[in-house]
């Protein structure tokens, strides 16, 4: 106070309390893998049968169960959140999976997307890993798929 009186100025006592900023978090990069996504295109579409898929549809919902995160608008899901589905299922029809509520889509088929692709990723990776041939990949990746939709029908 008397340095006030004294010379009329207020201290900047604001700037000695300031909390310390913290830096936001770097944004976590997408997890790519090209060589995954390439296998599941080979395989049969998860919901018709058709073979080969001949495409990777991204599964865009979050699931805390499954432990996977929100997804923005305009950003893509990591790779090991996909599944193989026919053109037609994943973009082309008008009940395709990204033309209605995604979640309700597959509620819709009783099919859990989140499981079926961590399990076909994680069998890709450590058969990679392994130095598997791709074709012998792909042979073992298309019987989990069959398996998964004897189980759902």
């Amino acid at each position: 106070m008397a340095f006030r009186i004294e010379t009329g100025v207020r201290p900047n006592l604001k700037s000695a309390r300031r909390k310390r900023q913290r830096p936001l978090p770097a944004p976590r990069a997408r997890l790519k893998d090209e060589t995954h996504l390439r296998i599941l295109r080979q395989l049969p579409c998860l919901v018709s049968g058709t073979a080969p898929a001949g495409e990777a549809a991204h599964i865009r919902y979050a699931s805390a169960l499954h432990g996977k995160g929100i997804t923005g608008i305009g950003t893509k899901p990591d790779d090991k959140w996909a599944v193989p589905l026919c053109v037609w299922l994943h973009t082309m029809s008008s009940g395709a999976q990204h033309r209605d509520g995604e979640e309700w889509w597959w509620e819709e088929r009783g099919i859990d997307p989140l499981f079926i692709a961590a399990q076909l990723y994680a069998v890709s990776v450590a058969m990679r890993d392994a130095k598997v041939p791709e074709h012998d990949v792909v042979r073992q990746l298309t019987r989990m798929v069959i398996d998964f939709r004897r189980n759902v029908g």
